[in-house]
């Protein structure tokens, strides 16, 4: 990985990974809520919500490291991060995130698997969860550092405003895809929490977002290729509408029903994949996106 340079186009395997990144942030960051707050979830459910929610980041982040090695063209260059460390190089510090993450929700899970049935103390120490959270975040950071070691060539890539848009859409799509798996399990104090939580990380998209395309040195070329051009359908269909303006509208919705609830989150997890999909291929251009 640490081939890549400002020049070399990213193509689908990253942004897949991108959001399977963000996907294993959110779901840990939501099984530790859930193991630490057991008012969230229905008598009982808590654990189960976090097992799930711990499977989900496992699997995310897994399948992320595969399309990784599979953009590599070799295993062996992800190897050389381990043995050739760059100090100064985001995706040689990527890939020893990934793998402590990794190892922490595994642990996790085990000990939640292993718990007994009648025990009631969490199993998962303050130590563990704090190693978790820790980890997680920089799962749902990093990869913005690792697009904004090429902000220069690539201004769309500021990495300042990219990392919590990144952070945001994680944290969004983390928890709209545990929520879709486990929702019946979910209190109802805790479903009216997100439906707030989420019209403001949809709120806070917006203003990431526009940051980013007009505080940056994003020059008009772009900027029409990004609205009016090629990446149109993706950014006014995609993102604004099925991504932003469909889970706006459900989610206002002082009593959401389960179709509303399911529309929201689908909406959410569409939206974050396109909103990745448009900065990636419209921060280097048409050239890149249609060599992918």
């Amino acid at each position: 990985m640490n081939t890549y340079d400002a020049f070399t186009p990213f193509g689908w395997p990253i942004i897949i990974y991108l959001t399977l990144a963000g996907l294993a942030c959110g779901a840990s960051l939501c099984a530790v809520i859930f193991l630490r707050t057991e008012n969230k979830a229905r008598e009982g459910q808590s654990y189960a919500i976090a097992k799930t929610a711990l499977y989900i980041a496992i699997g995310s982040i897994l399948l992320g490291t595969l399309l990784l090695l599979f953009d590599l063209r070799s295993p062996s260059h992800f190897y050389l991060n381990f043995s050739e460390f760059n100090p100064t190089s985001a995706i040689a510090w990527g890939t020893r995130i990934i793998a402590i993450f990794i190892m922490l929700c595994i642990f996790s899970l085990i000990l939640l698997n292993t718990m007994n049935n009648q025990e009631k103390t969490n199993p998962i120490g303050p130590i563990l969860t704090g190693l978790l959270i820790f980890f997680a975040l920089a799962i749902g950071i990093y990869p913005a550092l690792v697009l904004g070691q090429a902000n220069i060539a690539r201004p769309l890539w500021e990495p300042l405003l990219l990392m919590p848009l990144f952070l945001l859409l994680g944290l969004d799509s983390g928890f709209a895809l545990v929520q879709l798996l486990t929702f019946n399990k979910w209190n109802e104090d805790t479903l009216e929490q997100i439906r707030k939580l989420d019209l403001a990380a949809i709120i806070g998209q917006v203003i990431l977002f526009a940051l980013l395309v007009s505080i940056s040195s994003f020059s008009a070329t772009g900027m029409n290729r990004l609205f009016f051009g090629e990446f149109a359908l993706w950014f006014w269909i995609g993102v604004v509408l099925i991504g932003w303006v469909l889970p706006f509208i459900t989610s206002s919705s002082h009593f959401p029903k389960k179709r509303t609830i399911i529309l929201t989150q689908l909406g959410l997890l569409f939206g974050a994949f396109a909103l990745r999909t448009v900065i990636v291929f419209s921060g280097q251009g048409a050239q890149a996106f249609i060599g992918t």
